[in-house]
């Protein structure tokens, strides 16, 4: 492991004293990874360093924060549940379908699997904040032509989202840029051409171009923890030629959602019924399925039976919501995950735009 202790006054200016406070009296050794100035052990990535870009907002890129393998991971335990994204609504806090985000998009629990794990370590060790005041992990995937239009990530409750780290897991070919529209005024001059070429979408202002492994730190709030920085306000451009996958964690002032933490077993709890089951098989996983359908529970009790949200249906066979498919019919597979409104997974498109990537700079330096 690698001492970043040179980096710590750069991160604890974003972090506020109630932020620490708040969890004092936790005493569960997991919740504090990452807690200290040693930065956990990354396999297989190239030397990491943090690059300062704004002051207005403090955003921070940081280079191979992440390996091919942990991408790549991220990735695959994500796509099997990946729908259509919502937003917040401003009405009454719940999750809905809006013109403002246009990804595919699920979330993965915390602490779900030892790379999941370690990554949520890493974020930890970033924004001096422990696990437990991160969010889960919202992986999202930007097609051609999808974006999300300028907003801000800080929640008006009483523990605000005070940051966010932005994890990029492949290498969009042209767009899909985090934009700040706000914010104009680089932390050097030179760093637009150093970071770029940008898309028009980011016109004079400060942004990062997605590059598989490399993350983005912002902080919402100012210093003190409470007011809002308006210059957070970001977008994501949209994307004009390959894919954007990303991994988002939101980074609370205290603790979040502590009734997802077992403090018996030391970890978080596991995923409940539905939230690992795959939309294309066809199958029923309860006995009785096809007795509450003849009933007409597939639709008074539309979201167990059929699904909603992150949660797939148990009764789906039964309430005819898919087809069954022959082993290994991988189109009628695809048909499901379609007709249900999931993502048709191509791994392939993880790696495409980053070999492109690759190939350049190696060209690149070989001319040098």
């Amino acid at each position: 492991m690698r001492s970043f202790g040179w980096l710590t006054a750069w991160l604890l200016f974003g972090l506020s004293p109630s932020s620490t406070t708040a969890f004092s009296s936790l005493r569960v050794k997991e919740l504090y990874a990452g807690w200290d100035d040693q930065a956990p052990y990354r396999p297989d990535v190239s030397e990491t360093s943090v690059h300062v870009i704004s002051w207005s907002p403090r955003a921070f890129v940081i280079r191979n924060l992440l390996s091919d393998m942990e991408c790549t991971h991220i990735a695959e335990q994500a796509q099997v549940r990946m729908r259509r994204s919502t937003v917040v609504s401003n009405e009454d806090g719940s999750s809905v379908l809006s013109d403002y985000r246009t990804s595919y998009g699920t979330f993965i629990r915390r602490g779900s699997t030892p790379v999941v794990q370690a990554v949520e370590d890493r974020v930890a060790w970033l924004t001096r904040a422990p696990v437990i005041n991160q969010e889960a992990m919202q992986v999202l995937r930007y097609g051609r032509g999808q974006f999300y239009k300028p907003h801000t990530d800080s929640l008006s409750d009483d523990s605000p989202r005070m940051a966010t780290v932005l994890l990029y897991l492949s290498d969009p070919e042209l767009g899909g840029e985090t934009a700040f529209p706000q914010a104009t005024e680089w932390a050097d001059p030179a760093m637009p051409e150093k970071f770029g070429p940008f898309s028009e979408c980011v016109k004079s202002n400060v942004a990062f171009k997605p590059r598989r492994g490399d993350a983005l730190l912002f902080w919402s709030v100012q210093p003190d923890g409470k007011t809002l920085d308006p210059f957070s306000e970001h977008e994501g451009c949209p994307v004009l030629q390959g894919v954007k996958w990303t991994g988002t964690v939101w980074v609370h002032t205290s603790p979040h959602r502590m009734e997802e933490f077992n403090a018996t077993t030391g970890r978080f709890n596991p995923p409940g019924p539905g939230e690992t089951d795959d939309p294309g098989f066809c199958v029923d996983a309860h006995a009785s399925c096809e007795e509450w359908a003849s009933k007409g529970e597939c639709k008074r009790n539309a979201s167990y039976m059929t699904g909603h949200g992150n949660q797939v249906g148990q009764c789906r066979r039964a309430c005819g919501v898919c087809e069954p498919c022959a082993e290994g019919d991988r189109d009628c597979y695809n048909r499901n995950r379609e007709s249900q409104g999931y993502l048709v997974y191509d791994p392939q498109e993880l790696l495409e735009g980053g070999e492109r990537r690759r190939a350049q700079e190696a060209a690149d330096e070989a001319e040098l």
